[in-house]
């Protein structure tokens, strides 16, 4: 262990990581993990792995509580992780992670190697899967659940220890979200090349060939969990809160008075992280109802292969990185600031979503979900960064976790957007989608003007200064 460490130390810097990191390593190493973690997530449990659900069981309400199980278990164990975070050795708890991410692993690739015998009877006939067998399942995506929650709260945590605030922090994290959006094109790419070798089709043995190399690849990120190091802060102590003094009052000085400004600039900026949770909360929840049944949507209505699927999923992450680059350059230049920019981005994907609900040409869908997704989703990374500069690192664990809970929240709403469909169809639960979308949008509106529009030289640097001085 202690070689792979020295060999991380010694290896050539990443070109995409600026100078001036508290850590150098744990940042290749978060780099790293958002590669491999990626790679599982759009194997393992992509569209292919819906469709999977959906064959097993043959309905759209299996499928939404079938994928609500991650989803509650991450709601279940937020507040205790993000206390763990908080409070113990957060490299320890992430080999404890890795400990759960290969028990995650073991019981993901027996659940999908089974599920075919699952529903077959004796006499080869076809039947419902037993209680041994989802028992199975849902241990799976129990364990799957705390492992995401526990390694992505702890380990975000660490990057962010790692990387000084400002817009370094904001162009890092922007890195890190092209990589994981490229990394989540190479699974829909391997699965295409299964689904063509194995016979494009919808069988179920197919299929989990298809889905097993996303489990294998889960001990990788378990070895990556195993190298993180501690950054040298005292966290008990760090009493700062990034972003709230003099440079933020100076930038909302010069600008009319509003409700907010009669609010002490400390409280204003406190208020940052539960305007974005609550943002995040909402946006989560519009999307678990349909996130999971687009690729359904497809497959049921349209008729697609899972080799257009896959090639349709494949396609996707290269939009969002393209976007994920546009806004944050966007975001740069823009007078007003990042939020404005974000907000007119998430518009646009509305806009998009609600279009695709008067179009036939599945051509065209196609496109329209493709903007759709790009422009959605391409807020996460600038959304990660401000949460990072507002929050001081003895609580950094704590909104980790809560905001590693809205990325599986939208798995807890998945039971009702399946439901929905069944009864509703896809349109009327998409249409539902939208409306919370423009909901959560509202939440960004009074961030335009608590979130810096750019932040000084200085601050890049406080972090590190400040760590030294501690």
């Amino acid at each position: 262990m202690r070689r792979v460490r020295g060999r991380i130390r010694s290896s050539p810097s990443f070109r995409l990581l600026p100078d001036g990191l508290l850590s150098r390593q744990n940042a290749q190493l978060v780099l790293l993990l958002t590669v491999s973690n990626a790679l599982t997530s759009t194997i393992a449990h992509g569209h292919l792995f819906s469709a999977f659900i959906f064959e097993l069981f043959g309905d759209n309400t299996s499928v939404g509580l079938v994928d609500s199980v991650s989803g509650v278990t991450s709601l279940l164990v937020a507040v205790p992780v993000g206390y763990a975070v908080d409070t113990f050795s957060r490299p320890r708890l992430l080999r404890w992670c890795a400990v759960v991410g290969l028990v995650a692993a073991v019981l993901g690739g027996l659940s999908v190697v089974l599920g075919p015998y699952a529903v077959t009877g004796p006499l080869g006939e076809r039947t419902h899967p037993g209680f041994g067998y989802m028992a199975l399942l849902c241990a799976s995506l129990v364990a799957w659940g705390l492992f995401w929650n526990a390694s992505s709260s702890a380990a975000l945590a660490l990057f962010a220890d790692s990387v000084p605030s400002g817009h370094c922090r904001r162009e890092l994290y922007a890195t890190k979200s092209t990589l994981q959006f490229l990394s989540l094109a190479a699974g829909p790419l391997l699965a295409l090349f299964l689904n063509v070798l194995l016979g494009n089709d919808w069988k179920l043995e197919h299929m989990s060939y298809a889905l097993l190399p996303g489990f294998l690849i889960m001990p990788v990120s378990c070895l990556l969990l195993t190298l993180f190091e501690e950054v040298g802060i005292p966290r008990t102590d760090d009493k700062r809160e990034p972003l709230l003094a003099t440079e933020h009052a100076d930038i909302v000085a010069s600008a009319p008075e509003t409700g907010l400004d009669r609010m002490p600039c400390a409280l204003r900026a406190a208020s940052v992280p539960y305007l974005m949770l609550a943002a995040e909360l909402i946006a989560a929840v519009g999307a678990g109802m349909t996130v999971k049944f687009f690729g359904l949507w497809f497959k049921n209505v349209y008729n697609f292969t899972p080799a257009g699927l896959s090639a349709m999923q494949a396609t996707s992450p290269f939009a969002i990185a393209i976007a994920v680059q546009a806004l944050q350059r966007t975001a740069k230049v823009c007078p007003l600031g990042p939020v404005p920019v974000v907000l007119a981005f998430w518009v646009a994907g509305v806009a998009m979503l609600l279009a695709m609900l008067r179009i036939s040409d599945w051509r065209l869908l196609v496109v329209l979900h493709l903007l759709r997704t790009s422009l959605i989703n391409a807020k996460e990374p600038i959304s990660r960064a401000i949460l990072a500069d507002f929050i001081p690192s003895s609580q950094r664990g704590r909104w980790n976790s809560l905001h590693s809970l809205t990325g599986m929240t939208w798995t807890g709403s998945a039971a009702f957007g399946g439901m929905l469909c069944d009864r509703h169809g896809y349109g009327t639960t998409f249409a539902w989608t939208a409306a919370f979308y423009l909901v959560a949008a509202c939440c960004w509106i009074p961030l335009i003007r608590l979130v810096p529009r750019e932040p000084k030289k200085a601050d890049e640097g406080s972090d590190l200064e400040q760590r030294k001085v501690a």
